[in-house]
């Protein structure tokens, strides 16, 4: 009997999640014009370096929807009966997009040859569709022909963004920029680099060596450098507030633990996986759950 009540509860949770996108995307945003529906899952979701042609993107708010499709972004607003926004690609495509976590500001990366001077070029762009005529686009200096930018860490207290720029198979390099446009390139120490972040308040930035299983982090202000992960083999997972998770990998490449860390503190183990876990199925969200139930347990 229990379980049956279980059940039920599960299947009503599951109509009205169903009914709500639904509502949205049917009502609230009220479209013109087709547009091909892909999802509300973010670059992470999506998985590191696919293109989002065909995806759906939601602002934090639900205020703003933005589709993808081949080179045309289109950019709804909810209960607006107006022809979309639309934003200028100049004939390049999308390699990465993304709405900030807390506003209606969307990051964005294009690359290819322009349609009026024929060069290649890979630009990381900034779209306020409050403020549509304040677009900001800019380009990446020298970057190779056929390079693309796959990821993206933003720093939002800072307006500091860091680029991972693939060149080639499982070859990227790091490139950042700020609030005055300065664009350069980062040395690091790595060159099949996996995942990359930033803390949200401060200019310091971390990225894993795929290769060797270390994590680094880089300081933005004096652009020192240092290995933050213990002995072994390791993977970046993610960043929530001041905190760092990784996990480690075994011979295999599979997880067989997740650690917590602070800089200058140190990392400590929170979880063991008596079967080891392929990676992609590691989450940040997987890994507060794991720490909130050792912080229980104390």
């Amino acid at each position: 009997m229990k379980l049956k009540k279980v059940l039920l509860a599960f299947a009503a949770g599951i109509a009205i999640q169903a009914g709500v996108y639904y509502y949205l995307d049917q009502f609230l945003f009220a479209p013109t014009s087709d547009f091909q529906i892909g999802g509300t899952n973010q670059q992470e979701k999506m998985g590191y370096g696919a293109e989002p042609n065909g995806q759906t993107y939601y602002s934090y708010d639900k205020r703003f929807m933005a589709t993808v499709v081949d080179d045309t972004v289109s950019i709804y607003e909810a209960g607006q009966k107006s022809e979309p926004q639309r934003i200028r690609l100049h004939g390049r495509k999308v390699s990465f997009f993304e709405w900030l976590p807390d506003r209606n500001l969307a990051i964005f990366a294009t690359y290819g040859k322009d349609e009026k001077t024929g060069r290649y070029g890979v630009y990381i762009a900034q779209y306020n569709p409050i403020y549509p005529d304040r677009e900001l686009d800019t380009p990446i200096e020298n970057a190779p022909r056929d390079s693309k930018i796959v990821d993206v860490a933003y720093s939002t207290a800072t307006n500091v963004v860091y680029m991972k720029l693939e060149v080639d198979k499982d070859k990227y390099r790091i490139y950042r920029t700020d609030a005055n446009y300065d664009t350069r390139r980062i040395n690091v120490q790595a060159e099949n680099i996996g995942r990359i972040a930033v803390f949200y308040d401060q200019d310091i930035f971390f990225y894993d060596n795929l290769r060797t299983g270390v994590v680094y982090m880089f300081d933005g202000a004096t652009s020192s450098w240092r290995e933050i992960s213990p002995s072994g083999k390791f993977r970046l997972v993610g960043i929530d507030g001041q905190e760092i998770f990784i996990a480690e990998m075994n011979a295999d490449n599979e997880v067989v633990a997740a650690y917590r860390g602070r800089l200058k503190k140190g990392f400590t183990k929170i979880a063991t996986y008596k079967t080891p876990e392929e990676f992609s199925k590691i989450t940040l969200n997987s890994m507060r759950e794991a720490a909130d139930k050792m912080d229980e347990k104390k």
